[in-house]
């Protein structure tokens, strides 16, 4: 039998580190009793690192947690099974919490016993912001001036001044699960790709005040516009695991499907975010009074026409992004047209602006939305909102 090819971002075991499980077990075993006799016990985390939106969500999640009292009074230390995803971010993180590598045989063997006490998995299982609780907590990632200016020089080695305003933008496709992942079918994702060049139209709009940046180290297609002010990072040669993370960490606001690095606006500087092309709508952003969402349609491909979100929810389908379990539903997704994506671009600019104003029709059709959808999930904090246009064109959103 073929021996499961290992994933190449995971730490490989070195073949004499089992050789020291023998001497480490005895420690472990101490550990396990003292944190049955200790009011204060000694934990090990494992960090999730292997994903960018993991490694910042994940992370600032358990922060905050942290600051509102609800995880204990514990002797901690963080380490991390595979080789991170972004060495600049993990050493972030490495100033906010003690991360020692030293201790991850000490985790391996404890871990082998079922964790003794001593193993905690939280960062692993943490679950989306939904109570809202960042926005109660301070900022936890800070950059050096030293980081600050290497990254500035990066900016202007990359066509503009970051002082000056910019909006990142942010599209899905298979280019860096195929890398990152080639030993995995990553088929199932296929409804959460985007095609990024029908967002040209919101991009040149945004383009006449900002400068734009197409965000991710890689990506498959290239964008099909010329504007100067529009700049395609996957493919401009300029890519670093510093810029990544500051240029998500100091844009005016972020545009994404839902993809990970967007977390960095999001969750960790707590920037506003523009989500649109989202699904599933199990996990609409409702948390962040500054965010605003547009999602992406569901087509009863049997009855031809758009499911309403009352029938989304009931019968399920939109639990998943999973290709094939849409699929059995019976159901197609439809992106965002153009005209959507440029509406919702021109809302949150005029909402960051503070010249939005909204009509008694929006609010109802706010309030038609929530009402249906808020019963489903009561235990969440709402504070974000679905575009206004969105659902003036679309009542399926709303019924």
């Amino acid at each position: 039998m073929s021996r499961k090819r290992q994933p190449h971002y995971r730490i490989q075991l070195k073949w004499f580190r089992p050789l020291f499980w023998p001497l480490l077990l005895p420690i472990a075993l101490l550990l396990a009793l003292f944190n049955k006799l200790s009011p204060v016990p000694f934990k090990i985390y494992l960090m999730r690192v292997d994903r960018i939106g993991h490694l910042a969500e994940n992370t600032e999640q358990f922060c905050c947690k942290l600051d509102l009292g609800q995880i204990g009074r514990e002797f901690r230390v963080f380490v991390h099974r595979d080789a991170p995803c972004n060495r600049f971010l993990l050493r972030m993180w490495s100033r906010v919490l003690p991360i020692r590598q030293v201790f991850l045989p000490l985790y391996d063997v404890c871990n082998k016993f079922g964790g003794l006490g001593v193993v905690a998995k939280t960062l692993q299982t943490i679950g989306p912001n939904l109570r809202n609780e960042v926005e109660q907590c301070r900022q936890h990632l800070h950059f050096t001036p030293g980081e600050e200016a290497e990254a500035r020089q990066q900016c202007r080695a990359l066509g503009f001044d970051c002082e000056a305003p910019f909006v990142c933008v942010l599209g899905r496709d298979d280019a860096y699960l195929l890398r990152h992942n080639p030993h995995e079918d990553n088929s199932h994702y296929k409804y959460r790709n985007v095609d990024i060049n029908t967002y040209i139209p919101a991009l040149e709009h945004l383009a006449e005040r900002f400068t734009v940046i197409r965000m991710g180290n890689v990506a498959q297609d290239r964008l099909r516009t010329d504007n100067p002010r529009i700049i395609d990072y996957p493919f401009s040669g300029r890519c670093s695991e510093l810029l990544d993370v500051f240029l998500a960490a100091r844009c005016r606001f972020f545009i994404t499907c839902g993809s990970g690095l967007d977390s960095i606006a999001s969750i960790c500087f707590r920037l506003p975010v523009l989500y649109v092309n989202f699904l599933p709508p199990r996990l609409i952003v409702n948390f962040g009074s500054r965010n605003l969402t547009i999602l992406k349609h569901y087509w009863s491909a049997a009855e031809k026409r758009f499911l309403t979100l009352s029938e989304i929810l009931a019968s399920g389908v939109g639990e998943s992004y999973d290709y094939y379990r849409i699929t059995e539903f019976g159901a197609e997704i439809v992106d965002n047209s153009p005209e959507e994506l440029l509406e919702a671009v021109r809302e949150m600019e005029a909402r960051l602006a503070g010249t939005w104003a909204e009509s008694p029709q929006d609010a109802a059709l706010q309030q038609a939305f929530w009402e249906r959808y808020r019963p489903h999930y009561p235990d969440r904090v709402y504070v974000a909102r679905i575009g206004a246009d969105f659902l003036r064109q679309n009542p399926h959103w709303t019924r």
